[in-house]
């Protein structure tokens, strides 16, 4: 009578079930992606070390009395004119 196992299988169920592995995979890349394009904003949007640690090792220079008020503010207007250009 009614069997049921793989050598009684419809083949359009097969064909469904091979799209849905498809379209489930092709959500799970969408959302890899997206996970990894809002870190990548994320990080865009904060300053980085690199770009303060200069002001802050130009300030502890001046505050250990190693470099003078006018070598100080010279130094700090180049170091603004960098973030400005």
């Amino acid at each position: 009578m009614w069997s049921y196992g793989p050598h009684n299988a419809n083949p359009t169920m097969w064909m469904g079930m091979g799209f849905g592995l498809i379209v489930l995979l092709i959500l799970l890349a969408l959302a890899v992606w997206m996970i990894i394009a809002a870190s990548r904003r994320q990080s865009a949007n904060t300053p980085s070390q690199s770009s303060t640690r200069p002001v802050e090792t130009l300030k502890e220079r001046y505050a250990r009395g190693e470099i003078g008020t006018e070598e100080y503010r010279e130094r700090m207007r180049e170091l603004e004119g960098d973030k400005r250009g």
